[in-house]
Order: C-alpha cells, then structure tokens, then sequence
C-alpha cells in the first residue's frame, strides 16, 4: 500500500530513457534508437508512451517554443516491479523543418503516461543537420573563403536566412552575403543578397538570383566559381572601388546592374508550379511547419512577436500549407 502511494507521486515509480543512435540527424533522413523501460517498485499501468518533437526558436533574448510533432509510440501496456522493456524508435524528419543553428534548436521529449501516477519524461537534444545539397553550397562558400556569421540561420517570413562574411578575396570589398536556398528537380536556386562596400563607410544592397545545377554541386570548385562569378558581377554593379588602383570597376549602368526586390521569393508564391517554394531548405512560406503545428497556437506567437520584436521573426507566414519535396529531390 505504502508502495503505490509513493508512486502516485513518482517515488518508485517506471522511468523510461530514449536512447539515441546519434545525437544528430540530416533534414529528411531517419532518426534511430531505443527505449529504455524501466518498472518500479509496483505493476504499472501505462496509458501510453509518445515523444514530442519540440522546436525552440531564440530572437533578440526571447524563446518561442512550439511543438512541431507527436510522435505515437504504444499504449495500453503494463510493466511490473523491476521488469525491463526496450521498444525500438524511428522516425523520418519532415523535409521542410528549418535545420538547427545558434538560434533554432530542437529536444525530443519522451512522456511515459502513467494511469493514476505521475508521468515520466526524459528530454534529448538533437541536431538537425542541413541536406547534401546545401552542405555543398556552404562549402563552396568556404571555399572562397567566407565564413558563416554566429546570426545565420535566422527565421525570417521567406524561411530561414543564411548569412556569411568574406575573410579571403572578396574582404573589403563585400560586407557580407545573404541567401535563401531553395532546391529544384536539376540543382539549388539561391536568392541571394549582397552588402557592398561604396564610397567612404557606404554600403549597397544588391539582390541576385542564382541558379546552380547538381553537376556542378558535386564540385565544390564549379559551385565556388558560379558564386564567385556572381558576386564579382554584383560589386561590378555596385560601382565598388577596386582595392588596387582605386577605381571602380563598373558603374551602375552596366548591364549586370539589378536592384530589384523581385528577386527575393515572395511569401505568397504559388506552390503548385514546378518551382513553388515548398521545397526550400529550412522552409520557406508554403512549407513551413505547415500541418505540423495545430493552427490555433499561431495567434499566440504572432502576439508574441508584434510585442516583443520589431523586425526579426515573422511567423504569420509559416502556415501558408503545400506539399514537400520527394525525399530523392534532396540528394
């Protein structure tokens, strides 16, 4: 007697433990594990046992927590005193979750349903790691040496920003660089903008689309020199002086010049066409958590948002809903 009322309040009760196969997993790949059923000091009987998939979003000092999956394990079983189970796990990650970065994290949260007691739980931090393609891309950033700032990977109302500063050629000439990623049937299309240095302590925001097909991905080399290409172009355009003899090296009127906001993706693009934002790394409008997160709990965040930030993170767009990508359209 003595026993089962301690376990009413957890003392003695069943604990479960979600053991990982790794700590880390690609966007779109499956997660493996186990868990680890332990009873306790009286039978148990266990209503059921899921795993939430938890997304923590950090803007400007504040945490935006939400749900992104349920994840059903079993239900309706008893374990009794010291009996040990273990029940395999597996999940596949949703193809338009944003990846993990400084300021977007995930947790599985493990709930063992006790019926008459107090659940158990067990949390386990995960990281979602970008697809190939865009590994690929980042590497022929590196490759020209820039290098991604602590703030890449922010959520914005396109879907997630990636961000990088040039530290080989293109230093003092560019400030940084921008882009969205957004995967296609034959390669990545990025929408990129490019933050030149003008004048004296004067910078020039220039948009650029740029379309890289997979040959060329499987070169880090052919994917640096279209990019390499392309900003080249953009500070051309810019009218950027030269770091050598002073002089710019193409005004304003050259035919590479475009200034033009169209070239970022607009957040109410159709996705049914072939080329709808649905298949955007990290998300963008059409795919973001879309069908994932119960549509009542956006008003919360939004107020929380409008409240508390003023021009960082937008998720009124998030749940514009479409479909994802084939999972072999990620490489």
């Amino acid at each position: 007697m003595w026993k089962k009322l301690l376990s009413k309040f957890g003392i003695g009760a069943a604990k479960v433990d979600l053991v990982l196969h790794h700590s880390h997993v690609r966007l779109g790949k499956i997660l493996e594990g186990e868990f680890w059923l332990e009873g306790g000091t009286v039978a148990q009987q266990i209503r059921k046992l899921e795993v939430a998939l938890e997304l923590e979003v950090h803007v400007q000092g504040k945490s935006y927590r939400r749900t992104v999956a349920i994840i059903p394990v079993a239900s309706s079983f008893t374990i009794q005193p010291g009996e040990r189970k273990t029940l395999p796990f597996s999940y596949q990650l949703p193809l338009h979750l944003p990846i993990s970065r400084s300021m977007v994290r995930y947790t599985f949260v493990t709930r063992l349903d006790i019926a008459g007691g107090a659940d158990a739980y067990d949390r386990d931090t995960i990281e979602i790691l970008p697809p190939t393609v865009l590994e690929q891309i980042f590497a022929a950033f590196a490759e020209l040496g820039f290098r991604e700032k602590p703030t890449s990977g922010r959520i914005t109302p396109y879907g997630q920003e990636f961000s990088f500063f040039p530290t080989g050629e293109f230093h003092g000439l560019v400030q940084e660089v921008e882009f969205f990623a957004l995967v296609e049937e034959e390669g990545v299309r990025l929408h990129m903008e490019v933050d030149v240095r003008h004048g004296f302590g004067k910078e020039r925001e220039l948009k650029r689309e740029l379309f890289i097909p997979i040959e060329q991905l499987r070169d880090s080399s052919a994917a640096a020199r279209l990019i390499r290409e392309t900003v080249e172009e953009t500070v051309q355009a810019a009218g950027a002086f030269s770091t050598f003899g002073g002089q710019p090296l193409a005004t304003p009127s050259s035919p590479m010049y475009r200034h033009s906001a169209s070239h970022y993706p607009s957040a109410h693009h159709s996705h049914h066409g072939r080329h709808g934002w649905t298949g955007a790394v990290g998300g963008f409008a059409a795919g973001m958590l879309a069908g994932m997160i119960a549509e009542e709990l956006l008003d919360d965040v939004v107020e929380d948002v409008m409240d508390d930030v003023a021009d960082g993170l937008d998720v009124g767009d998030w749940f514009d809903g479409g479909d994802g990508f084939d999972g072999g359209d990620w490489l």
